[in-house]
């Protein structure tokens, strides 16, 4: 079943077409991968998703939810964490998820009974009423997506979720997107290190020049363009 559904999306900034007619779907319960050269359009994409800029043509569907007529359905089922600090670094994490909560309408209540789960679930125990500012990187990494799952939404979207992060802490962080996917949310994910999208990812899609070259799983990728390849060497060879 489809949880979210690019029709035909366009953008264009004035003279120069950024997306061309992009039309993909993810399904519920997967974890999906965008990926791309800088400059092919992922970031414009995910902000026509979440409506921080609007598409000159083309739909979303979102759990069979027209967006144009449900945004609001979306922004309440989606939670976003981008590769920068998104929270208030002088407050703590258990501030932010009761500050946020709030602005999504959730009774503290029931922020505190999610909060109480995503704790354990992000590996943050002890760590509640420490501020933003005196957590490690890699903490404040989980941090992040700790409050941007508070209100409970169907997807997940991390732009770049294990930037700056060495490559023992980007396992770490993949172990815990894992456990909320598994937890049952669909994950959307962008990322440069295609070896953590090889490994990851449940299908992939690839952009190029404003527009989606294709869609598979990475076993289809290997199938098609050589067993013995790694997804980064069928990446290059497709854009060549």
């Amino acid at each position: 079943m489809d949880l979210l559904e690019f029709r035909s999306i366009k953008k264009r900034f004035r003279k120069k077409e950024v997306l061309v007619d992009i039309s993909f779907n993810i399904k519920q319960g997967e974890i999906f991968g965008l990926v791309g050269k800088s400059g092919c359009g992922k970031s414009t994409l995910l902000k026509i998703l979440i409506g921080m800029v609007k598409e000159d043509g083309g739909s979303i569907l979102f759990d069979n939810h027209d967006t144009h007529k449900r945004l609001n359905y979306l922004r309440e089922n989606t939670g976003f964490a981008t590769q920068d600090n998104m929270l208030f670094e002088e407050l703590t994490i258990k501030e932010n998820s009761f500050y946020f909560g709030e602005l999504y309408g959730i009774k503290r209540i029931d922020i505190k009974q999610r909060f109480s789960e995503l704790i354990k679930l992000m590996g943050l125990v002890g760590f509640e009423d420490t501020q933003i500012n005196n957590l490690s990187g890699g903490m404040v990494k989980r941090a992040n997506i700790l409050v941007s799952l508070i209100h409970g939404p169907k997807l997940l979207v991390l732009d770049e979720p294990t930037v700056g992060l060495d490559p023992l802490l980007r396992s770490t962080l993949w172990s815990y997107i894992k456990k909320i996917n598994k937890d049952g949310t669909t994950v959307l994910v962008t990322s440069h290190l295609l070896d953590e999208i090889e490994e990851n990812c449940d299908r992939v899609a690839i952009l190029n020049n404003g527009k989606v070259i294709s869609v598979a799983s990475i076993v289809q990728y290997k199938e098609k363009y050589g067993k013995n390849k790694t997804f980064g060497q069928v990446f290059r060879e497709m854009l060549e």
